[in-house]
């Protein structure tokens, strides 16, 4: 980073002497390297006013002038002002008459040197001082967003119906399962449901409990970069079948219950609202590996279906 750039005017009879590269090499030097130094010849007397505003044009932050106050070119006047109005400096060199204007340059750039050294410090510390406190705002725009963290479980909730085909047992209730995904296309699946629902011939009511074990896999897999997902899902049923029957001459409800296998396959629909939270829609079949006839009194009364039609809604929390 350049702290100052000085441009010296120095009078037209000195512009082919030594003496303009002699006071901008001994400037430099002192200053260091962190400033630039230029010479610049004045053929006419100008106000200070005139050469600041000549200095700005040029870019600089500090202009100079020497002039020789005596026709024996015995004193010189070195006059210093900053572009932007902050600074101004004046000071008086003497020199022998057997002086050699090399030597007399030097000095004056080292004069130069001791009046801007402590201009060019503060504004050093004002620039540290102004970069220490500024927040990184470019920094922090370009960065790229994080990327989201990849969710592999998921609890899934739904209310559920169930139509009987062929006989007795529609039902309703509803769902909860977890899912893990150990790959993006598939997710293994554990959870439980319950139905409730009548068999009005038996005058009953019927509760239908399972668990279930299956996995689901997606044509379409559940993204943080995509809102729709679609997949198939296929679930082992362990069924609990249960009916309570209660009718006149009974004192107390008939109960009676059996366990059978079962198995169910549904397509599966996603739409994601946010990052971890989606609507759930699916639809198919379950079927019991088995028949369940309703006796009543010894009398056959109907027979609980074991092929049902199954419409879930709910929600997917990822995680």
């Amino acid at each position: 980073m350049v702290a100052l750039v000085i441009l010296i005017f120095v009078d037209a009879v000195d512009a082919g002497s030594p003496l303009p590269g002699a006071v901008a090499q001994a400037a430099q030097e002192a200053l260091g390297a962190d400033v630039t130094v230029t010479t610049r010849r004045l053929d006419a007397a100008a106000p200070l006013a005139a050469l600041v505003d000549k200095g700005r044009d040029d870019h600089a932050t500090m202009i100079a002038r020497i002039t020789w106050m005596d026709e024996k070119r015995s004193n010189a006047r070195l006059e210093v002002a900053a572009t932007d109005g902050t600074f101004t400096r004046t000071s008086t060199v003497s020199f022998g008459a057997a002086d050699p204007v090399a030597e007399r340059g030097r000095a004056l750039g080292l004069v130069l040197a001791a009046l801007l050294a402590p201009e060019k410090q503060e504004r050093l510390e004002r620039a540290r001082a102004a970069q220490a406190t500024a927040p990184p705002a470019v920094a922090v725009a370009n960065a790229p967003p994080p990327p989201q963290p990849e969710r592999r479980l998921a609890l899934d909730a739904a209310v559920e119906g169930g139509f009987a085909v062929g006989g007795a047992g529609s039902n309703v209730g509803g769902a909860l399962g977890l899912r893990w995904h150990p790959a993006r296309r598939i997710a293994l699946r554990v959870g439980g449901q319950a139905r409730f629902g009548e068999v009005a011939r038996a005058q009953s009511t019927a509760t239908d409990l399972a668990v279930a074990a299956g996995v689901a896999v997606f044509a379409i897999a559940p993204s943080n970069e995509r809102r729709l997902a679609l997949g198939l899902r296929a679930d082992a049923l362990l069924l609990y079948q249960a009916l309570a029957h209660l009718s006149d001459d009974d004192a107390a409800p008939v109960r009676s219950a059996r366990l059978l296998p079962g198995a169910m396959l549904l397509a599966e629909a996603q739409w994601a609202v946010s990052p971890t939270l989606a609507l759930a829609l699916a639809g198919g079949s379950e079927i019991a590996f088995g028949t369940t006839d309703v006796y009543v009194h010894q009398d056959k009364v109907a027979e609980l279906a074991p092929f049902r039609l199954i419409v879930q809604g709910g929600l997917i929390a990822r995680f």
